[in-house]
């Protein structure tokens, strides 16, 4: 092999490992993996706002994680605060309200309320009534999988821009 060919296939194989090294081409990031129930995507996706939406999905999902928090440090504590459902129900609305400032997502996003209320009553029950260790830990179950849910339409719709 002639030196000035060897040293030309030199050159050509150390470019192409170093253009290997560079990040030419873009990197493409799958959606966020569903955790399930309930399908909070579709509600939010309503909108065509998706920046506004993913926004919301996502001050939803911090507002479901704060109430879950809430029932669960009252629930650790010798004699709780929160000894029925009714009670849960008035700590929602309570900070619904603050957060919120008197505002409903689901006036925004007509499929919302609908959605959550199903799941929420498969999943907690109706019954006002006195609290057991097992309805309580339904609630900061509920509550966790609704963030859960709402941190995926919030990520997903921001994916999707």
């Amino acid at each position: 092999m002639k030196p000035n060919l060897f040293f030309l296939l030199m050159a050509l194989m150390l470019g192409a490992a170093g253009l290997s090294q560079l990040d030419l081409l873009p990197t493409i990031t799958p959606p966020p993996e569903n955790p399930g129930e309930p399908d909070l995507l579709a509600a939010f996706r309503e909108s065509d706002a998706h920046s506004e939406a993913s926004q919301d999905a996502k001050r939803f999902a911090e507002l479901c994680d704060a109430i879950a928090a809430v029932i669960e440090y009252d629930a650790a504590r010798p004699e709780p605060h929160l000894r029925s459902g009714v009670q849960l129900e008035n700590l929602r609305m309570i900070a619904r309200e603050t957060q919120l400032s008197g505002g409903s997502y689901a006036v925004k996003y007509p499929h919302l309320g609908g959605e959550i209320k199903t799941y929420l009553d498969s999943q907690i029950g109706v019954d006002g009534g006195a609290l057991s260790d097992d309805r309580r830990r339904n609630w900061i179950a509920g509550y966790r999988q609704l963030a859960k849910s709402a941190h995926y339409a919030a990520d997903y719709l921001a994916w999707k821009q």
